[in-house]
């Protein structure tokens, strides 16, 4: 049996594998992202022990931020998880249960989880649109990775010079037009009572000018975004993941070029997936 987490820095979602890979159980907790280390380890061990039974063996851990796979520590993370730079994830969790564990990046995670329906794929880029925006790419079959651990992180892609500052610290990252947490800062500003995404996506639907205005700004950098990532990589097709992808056929409206576009398979919990088929590659990542 494995256990696979995926923090986000919305919710923490968890899940239990048979050892033939079929789905056991699976959990979601909050993340309490802004309210330091301690307290995000504390619901990572919420959402294992929620899990937990006999017979644990591999516990795999995908994670925002910058992350050092053979280490399992994260290098950098900005305060969308506050006080996450520099945790030892995978040495500390591993210590308190004592079963094998490793942990990567949340978005390298789910295209390698996604990447099990595309066995003979070598230039594949996924977004995950979640809180914040997570990016991963394949190319000629191995991941981009860098010196710092943060090649493709397409989330911090200067998508507007000079423009909105992101919590990383630059303006004008992707991160801050296209992403749930992007779009929720939009949506306050234009209408009462948003509390998040979802609910502009719900008001685009019934009509609303102001969810229009505020989807379609979100669909014109999306597509900004796609665009560039055509030039830079030039991949066999990009798949879209996470908590805003779920909007599938909002997006596919508002995608200019579909032809390359896929939908995350494993939905929402592609990461989690992603996190426990990582194990094999703990000691050398691909």
């Amino acid at each position: 049996m494995k256990i696979g987490i995926d923090l986000g820095g919305t919710d923490i979602k968890a899940i239990r594998l048979t050892d033939d890979g079929s789905l056991d159980a699976d959990f979601t907790i909050p993340t309490p992202a802004h309210a330091g280390r301690s307290a995000i380890f504390h619901a990572l061990y919420c959402a294992i022990d929620a899990l937990w039974t006999e017979g644990i063996t591999t516990i795999g851990i995908s994670s925002a931020g910058n992350i050092d796979p053979l280490r399992g520590v994260c290098v950098y993370a900005t305060e969308n998880l506050r006080g996450w730079t520099g945790a030892k994830i995978a040495p500390q969790i591993e210590k308190k249960y004592q079963v094998r564990t490793v942990c990567d990046n949340d978005a390298i995670c789910a295209l390698k989880g996604e990447l099990a329906f595309y066995p003979t794929a070598r230039n594949v880029t996924m977004l995950t649109l979640g809180t914040g925006l997570g990016g991963a790419s394949l190319v000629d079959g191995k991941i981009l990775r860098g010196k710092n651990y943060d090649a493709a992180r397409w989330g911090h892609f200067i998508l507007v010079p000079k423009g909105l500052k992101c919590t990383c610290g630059k303006r004008g990252c992707a991160e801050c037009y296209v992403s749930g947490s992007g779009l929720i800062r939009d949506g306050q500003r234009k209408m009462l009572g948003i509390v998040n995404a979802k609910q502009i996506f719900d008001r685009y639907v019934s009509g609303e000018p102001e969810a229009r205005d505020v989807i379609e700004k979100f669909g014109f950098y999306l597509n900004v975004l796609l665009t560039n990532i055509r030039a830079t990589l030039s991949p066999d097709f990009i798949i879209l993941g996470g908590g805003i992808a779920q909007s599938e056929t909002i997006l596919r409206e508002l995608i200019a070029d579909n032809d390359d576009i896929v939908f995350a398979r494993l939905g929402n919990l592609a990461g989690a997936y992603g996190a426990v088929s990582n194990f094999k590659n703990r000691y050398l990542p691909s």
